[in-house]
């Protein structure tokens, strides 16, 4: 199982949010550079990152600190947050970014859904799904987690065949250090062609070998390190 070291980017410094809250951020770093260079130097030279900012509103204002990243060596990343047009996915992958995660423009907004199909190399486009469970049944939300929705998560995979990776996220344990929803995984897993990176609740060591052991495909991690609940030594043998 790939393990991927998470930065959130909120107002230029790497923070994370408590349950996709973002009135309850808990800052980490000044420097979002310095922190990828942490990880770096930890044997991890693949890196999510999340601009929080640009999920909310849909702007660029962390791009800058992306594009300088970018061209740190032997770094490669993922990017999401607010990336909502073909023309954003076509410039970081200029920039160098490895693979682009689209949540809300890919599923509140059909155009962009058919037009991420017919133009995008789908092996580099993640699907972030993240969802919110009601009596049991998982809905996604939009617009950095501020937004529910009705769109049930599986009928969204269902409708939707062509999709390659899907980052699930469970909203109500994110940040939470209380562990991931296996059983939400499990399921998405039962369709033997999705790559599934796992995503939220990790809280220890023992999570991560609970998401190899159901064969979760990759997973991230944030929170779980930035408050040394699993040191990345560690998680570095787990990998």
């Amino acid at each position: 199982m790939k393990i991927i070291p998470a930065i959130d980017i909120f107002n230029g410094r790497c923070v994370r949010l408590l349950k996709g809250d973002y009135a309850k951020v808990s800052e980490y770093n000044q420097c979002p550079i310095d922190q990828v260079k942490i990880f770096k130097n930890a044997g991890f030279n693949y890196i999510h990152i999340i601009d929080l900012n640009a999920a909310k509103s849909g702007e660029n204002e962390n791009l800058e600190i992306i594009k300088e990243i970018c061209k740190l060596d032997n770094i490669n990343i993922q990017v999401g947050g607010g990336i909502r047009t073909i023309k954003k996915i076509n410039n970081l992958f200029a920039f160098g970014v490895d693979r682009v995660i689209v949540g809300t423009a890919a599923i509140i907004d059909e155009k962009f859904k058919e037009d991420i199909k017919n133009y995008i190399d789908l092996n580099k486009v993640i699907y972030g799904l993240d969802f919110k469970t009601k009596n049991n049944i998982p809905f996604l939300a939009v617009n950095g987690w501020t937004e529910n929705t009705s769109i049930k998560l599986f009928d969204y995979i269902n409708m939707s065949p062509w999709i390659k990776n899907i980052l699930a996220t469970d909203i109500s344990v994110d940040g939470t250090l209380l562990g991931p929803n296996i059983n939400i995984y499990k399921k998405i897993l039962k369709d033997k062609k999705i790559n599934l990176i796992a995503s939220g609740g990790i809280g220890s060591i023992d999570d991560i070998y609970k998401l190899k052991q159901i064969s979760a495909n990759e997973c991230v991690v944030g929170k779980a390190i930035y408050e040394n609940k699993i040191l990345l030594e560690d998680l570095k043998n787990a990998n």
